[in-house]
């Protein structure tokens, strides 16, 4: 039976958690959505929270065969070009991408989406090693999150937050999506471990990277097992409303739909 280590990432300035999951016979692995340094000030894009991946992949000798997007992320630049371009490793995202990508292009005059190597469709499976992932749909954030499985680990991008979800006002966001997906996941173990996406500690001390599907499904604030799909809408939306757009929506949507940085160098063309 294949067996994983993971590994977590912690971008205190976004609040993002990355992961390497690497199969413990092969020494093969993937990264889920890393994250690039972006300096406001000067738009500058660094990556020295990349670096830090890098170096324990070379620490334990891990060879990647994928980097994975759980979706298109709005709060902070992704690392996936510029780990792609040093590792020569794909990235998969959800085809519907697509959808994402037109949504913004008018409003950001966005030029030509990137090509990204790997459009994921649902129930998609993908192995590197002995291990083998899934791919679940799960939009409700935005049209492009997808839920990865590997093994009883499950790497839940943006739609499942600890005692928490994520929002579901961004343009092809829907919070009846979200709950339908969501179901996808309760109908799961409740030993199943859920990696989370993000977290906001006051220190990384603090940090909580992970849940299960049964703490979940029992303490959340806005979807228990319990929960009705109309209190769950009423209540996200409710929220959704409350909420500021994130601080870097234009610069990370820019650079992660197209690669073209806020200085306009584009990255790791195809």
């Amino acid at each position: 039976m294949a067996t994983q280590t993971i590994q977590h990432f912690f971008h205190a300035d976004s609040g993002t958690i990355s992961y390497v999951v690497s199969d413990t016979h092969t020494r093969e692995a993937i990264i889920i959505d890393p994250v690039a340094d972006y300096d406001v000030t000067t738009n500058k894009v660094s990556f020295e929270s990349a670096q830090k991946i890098l170096d324990y992949l070379d620490a334990n000798q891990l060879h990647v065969t994928a980097i994975m997007e759980t979706h298109v992320h709005a709060d902070h630049l992704s690392g996936s070009f510029h780990l792609s371009k040093v590792l020569g490793a794909p990235i998969h995202i959800s085809e519907k991408v697509k959808e994402v990508y037109s949504s913004w292009k008018d409003e950001l005059a966005l030029s030509e989406m990137y090509h990204f190597e790997h459009l994921l469709l649902d129930q998609e499976h993908l192995d590197f090693g002995d291990s083998h992932l899934e791919v679940i749909d799960t939009p409700g954030h935005t049209p492009s999150d997808v839920t990865y499985k590997i093994g009883d680990a499950l790497f839940v991008g943006d739609s499942l937050f600890h005692h928490g979800t994520g929002r579901a006002d961004f343009p092809g966001g829907s919070a009846e999506k979200m709950f339908e997906s969501l179901q996808k996941l309760y109908q799961l173990e409740d030993s199943t471990e859920v990696y989370l996406c993000h977290n906001y500690p006051d220190d990384e001390e603090h940090l909580i990277h992970k849940t299960t599907i049964g703490e979940e499904k029992h303490e959340n604030s806005f979807l228990t097992d319990h929960t009705s799909k109309a209190d769950f809408v009423e209540k996200r939306e409710s929220r959704d409303h409350q909420l500021a757009q994130p601080k870097l929506i234009s610069p990370a949507l820019r650079y992660n739909l197209t690669a073209e940085n806020p200085t306009n160098e584009r990255l790791n063309r195809h």
